[in-house]
């Protein structure tokens, strides 16, 4: 999931919603599925976090700050 885009991520999170919304599958997949949204939640969440983190470093004081990237 670490190489996953969040654009990518939001995509399959909302196919997992459609899926549990639907009731038509197993069980055990709900389950499953759950657990995959809940942990893409979290990655989406992180990701986020991090964006803001940057955009804070980029324009610190009122002042545009030069930012590179850690590629």
């Amino acid at each position: 999931m670490e190489n996953m885009t969040y654009e990518k991520a939001i995509i399959r999170l909302e196919y997992i919603i459609q899926q549990l919304e639907n009731n038509e599958i197993p069980l055990e997949e709900s389950i499953s599925l759950f657990q995959e949204g809940i942990e893409l939640s979290k990655y989406c969440d992180n990701k986020l976090k991090n964006i803001q983190e940057k955009v804070a470093k980029i324009y610190e004081d009122g002042q545009l700050k030069t930012f590179e990237t850690e590629e």
